[in-house]
């Protein structure tokens, strides 16, 4: 530990300097600018031991600082994400049908024939939101009763044994029994669950939901 009289402010500095402390830490006690600290301190050389402490010292800031950094974006990135919620607002009838449309049209519509469209609604993915949103489309938009509905469960060809698992997660975020999901396919190139949506009979509305999605593609 350094004891020094701070009538000199020179001498205080390099005192401190020789006791291998860092610019920033000696500034709090001789509020200098760093340009004249450099001068001071020209001919001062530090041991191998308190050149290491320095570098520590230097890494645990730049440590603190990235930490700190990335808190601020995080919460940024909450709060934005809070009040872009917001705004969205109740979704009427007329959005919830056109956010059905588009969606199916997104998964199902790209390359579709009459001969696709002959097999009825059917829509896949492994996002539960999504999966959510279109049961919700379905039943609200559609007019679909529940037990037209019916479900297939992909499952990762490394992860078969997991079927189980898979039919208690879908069963949870759908709502629907168990007994709902018996159908299920192992995948050979993907790993993840995947969920498909199939409604019985729905030939007519396949080809409803086209038109209303060729309709919204004239509109640009």
């Amino acid at each position: 530990m350094v004891h020094i009289k701070k009538n000199n402010p020179k001498d205080f500095a390099i005192e401190l300097r020789k006791g291998g402390y860092s610019y920033s830490e000696i500034k709090k006690f001789c509020p200098v600018p760093k340009s004249t600290l450099s001068y001071w301190f020209r001919d001062i050389k530090l041991s191998e031991p308190q050149l290491a402490r320095l570098k520590k010292k230097r890494i645990e800031a730049a440590q603190k600082g990235s930490e700190t950094k990335k808190l601020k974006t995080f919460k940024a990135i909450e709060e934005i994400q809070k009040n872009s919620a917001k705004e969205i607002g109740k979704i009427s009838k007329r959005e919830l049908w056109l956010m059905g449309v588009v969606l199916y049209w997104r998964e199902r519509l790209l390359n579709k024939n009459d001969s696709d469209l002959k097999k009825g609604v059917r829509f896949t993915s492994s996002d539960p939101n999504l999966i959510k949103l279109f049961i919700k489309w379905l039943v609200d938009i559609g007019g679909i009763k529940n037990e037209e509905i019916s479900f297939d469960i992909y499952i990762g060809k490394d992860k078969p044994d997991l079927l189980n698992e898979a039919v208690n997660y879908w069963a949870d975020i759908t709502g629907f029994s168990k007994a709902n999901f018996s159908r299920y396919y192992v995948l050979k190139k993907s790993k993840r669950s995947l969920l498909r949506i199939r409604v019985k009979a729905s030939s007519m509305l396949a080809r409803q939901i086209f038109g209303w999605a060729n309709g919204i593609s004239k509109q640009y």
